[in-house]
């Protein structure tokens, strides 16, 4: 597999700069909602050259799957893993892709910005969440209309998640996912227990990043609920990236939770 490290500097210095760029908001926790995250003509070459369907694996059929038994939720593990099973002229673009959302530089700027809500969760100041040992993941995602994730919270040793959704048009916008408020039992009588607060657009482009920890203040409920309008049988495609925490024998058993690590430059 060829490796792009000029295309991987470029990706990496284009999503730090829209990250810095983008204001976090705060409410029902720290979140921001990205926009033109990637360079433009490398979102378009993304569109092209989304992998054959066979390409990509069940990620749980036994938690995901429709009536028939058929896995709603499939993906294709970055940079390496399952990189290896798409055409080999696509696999330098999506090496060079994973790579620069795991890289250093990107989770620097993620963590920066959500530093308020990291440090309870990582037992530190604000100042210090980027000195704490992280691991990476990133899958590029094939969801189906069957798909969907009550909300939820994100257990140790998650500790944020970052979303990049990836349509051709907004004609799909609704898909993204949501965040949610969580009721005291006081309240119940009069309201549901989560209470949809923000929901990310799914359109091109695009995109949130949040931690999804369970914490005191801004716990991270969130989930994705198919809206009420028909959207066909159109597949949800989106890239997941999530940042975890721990010690390396912790992921021993998932290759695909890797080091967070500074990539080389060209």
């Amino acid at each position: 597999m060829e490796k792009d490290f000029a295309l991987c500097s470029r990706i990496i210095d284009h999503m730090v700069q829209r990250i810095t760029d983008i204001p976090v908001d705060d409410t029902p926790c720290q979140h921001a909602m990205l926009s033109e995250f990637f360079p433009q003509d490398i979102y378009q070459k993304m569109l092209a050259n989304i992998p054959a369907r066979d390409a990509f694996r069940p990620m749980s059929i036994e938690l995901f799957h429709d009536a028939n038994g058929v896995s709603t939720r499939d993906l294709i593990e970055l940079p390496e893993i399952g990189v290896k099973r798409i055409a080999s002229n696509q696999q330098s673009l999506w090496w060079a892709v994973g790579s620069a959302i795991m890289s250093a530089e990107v989770k620097n700027a993620v963590f920066d910005a959500l530093a308020d809500d990291l440090a309870p969760v990582f037992g530190c100041p604000a100042s210090e969440v980027n000195n704490q040992p992280v691991y990476v993941s990133t899958a590029l995602r094939y969801e189906t209309e069957s798909y969907f994730m009550p909300p939820h919270i994100d257990e140790w040793p998650r500790v944020a998640t970052m979303l990049n959704y990836l349509p051709e048009d907004a004609g799909l916008d609704g898909l993204g996912t949501a965040l949610y408020d969580y009721a005291p039992k006081w309240q119940r009588p009069f309201r549901a227990a989560h209470r949809e607060l923000r929901r990310a657009p799914f359109l091109p482009n695009s995109g949130i990043y949040f931690s999804g920890s369970r914490r005191k203040v801004r716990p991270g409920w969130h989930g994705f609920e198919r809206p009420k309008k028909a959207l066909g049988d159109a597949p949800r495609i989106s890239l997941l990236t999530t940042w975890y925490t721990g010690k390396k024998e912790d992921h021993s058993s998932t290759p695909e939770i890797i080091p967070v690590m500074q990539m080389p430059r060209t």
